[in-house]
């Protein structure tokens, strides 16, 4: 906003003001035909014509220098744009007052944002420094394997590929997740069909740890997102694995009169029951998620975004030292 002179203060006034000064004006010339053709005397018209006249100036020139001092208290505000909003001048009408409040208003709204947007660049910020730890314990053990080039390596090769690969498929679809109702297609599915996918996927961490799966047959259609349900299952299969040494790992189906019901459920140590209302916040690791000092607390929270995205409920349910069971729900649809 560039600084206006007096004089062009001057003839902003004029324009801001012309209608009242046009109407004072028409006015007295009114009065003066009024009084003329009244026959009264001229002398007492010119008198009351020369006092309207200099109350008429004397009233401008006050206005005007309202006008001028407001404006540098504008301008005051403009150039030190830290000065808070309550350092504008006094409203002196209704409708300046309006738009103060309007400007309050959107101020406070832009702060909000900012906040929000600083929040979840320190969230972005924090994730992205744990994935770049997390991938480069794989990276640094696969390079020690290189180095020593044995026979039984391969196994542990691709146990460390795979790690990576998981990784970086997380970050991918964290950064998707905002635009995901875009990148949706809803149909038909047989559920088993992407169950088995997944559990071939997980395959070589089932062998390496030496977990029992019991894959329960059923036949389930589902109207779901493949790529995204896919991305869901694998995150609930792969924290089963993170907790659990010992045990098996056993997948089932319930069926309701309105729902399908995915059951996954672990033999693992178990979420704690302070834990349990928090695990679909992003980055709550929760007491298990501290002591496994790698855990981002991100693989839940996309699950329960993605989930309530395609319309499906996530549920858990877990003792501690017994395990965990991860209940998605599929609404059924009778046109299936």
């Amino acid at each position: 906003m560039k600084k206006k002179s007096l004089g062009d203060l001057a003839i902003l006034w004029l324009k801001d003001h012309i209608k009242s000064i046009v109407l004072y004006l028409v006015l007295m010339f009114l009065y003066c035909m009024v009084a003329a053709l009244s026959r009264i005397p001229m002398e007492p018209i010119l008198y009351s014509t020369y006092v309207f006249s200099f109350v008429g100036i004397m009233v401008c020139l006050w206005d005007y220098q309202k006008y001028i001092k407001k404006y540098y208290a504008l301008l005051n505000v403009y150039e030190n744009r830290t000065i808070s909003l309550e350092q504008l001048p006094l409203p002196q009408s209704f409708i300046e007052g309006t738009y103060q409040e309007i400007l309050k208003a959107l101020y406070a709204n832009q702060q909000t944002a900012k906040m929000q947007l600083g929040e979840q660049k320190t969230e972005m910020t924090n994730y992205y420094t744990l994935w770049a730890h997390q991938i480069k314990t794989p990276i640094a053990a696969m390079k020690l394997l290189l180095e020593h080039k044995e026979e039984q390596n391969g196994y542990m090769l691709e146990t460390e590929l795979f790690k990576i690969e998981q990784y970086v498929e997380m970050v991918l679809q964290y950064l998707r997740l905002e635009s995901i109702s875009a990148d949706l297609v809803l149909k038909p599915y047989a559920l088993q069909d992407i169950v088995r996918q997944a559990v071939k996927k997980y395959a070589i961490s089932f062998i390496g740890k030496k977990l029992t799966l019991h894959l329960q047959p059923f036949e389930a259609i589902v109207l779901t997102d493949e790529k995204w349900i896919s991305f869901v299952i694998e995150q609930i299969l792969s924290n089963s694995l993170k907790y659990t040494q010992t045990g098996s790992i056993t997948i089932s189906i319930e069926e309701t009169d309105k729902e399908i019901k995915l059951m996954i459920k672990d033999t693992g140590i178990g979420i704690s029951p302070e834990d349990l209302p928090r695990i679909g916040e992003r980055g709550f690791t929760g007491y298990n998620g501290r002591m496994d000092k790698k855990s981002t607390g991100i693989g839940l929270y996309l699950c329960k975004q993605v989930t309530t995205r395609l319309s499906h409920s996530l549920e858990v349910t877990s003792t501690v030292g017994q395990g965990t069971i991860v209940t998605l729900g599929f609404l059924k649809n009778k046109k299936l």
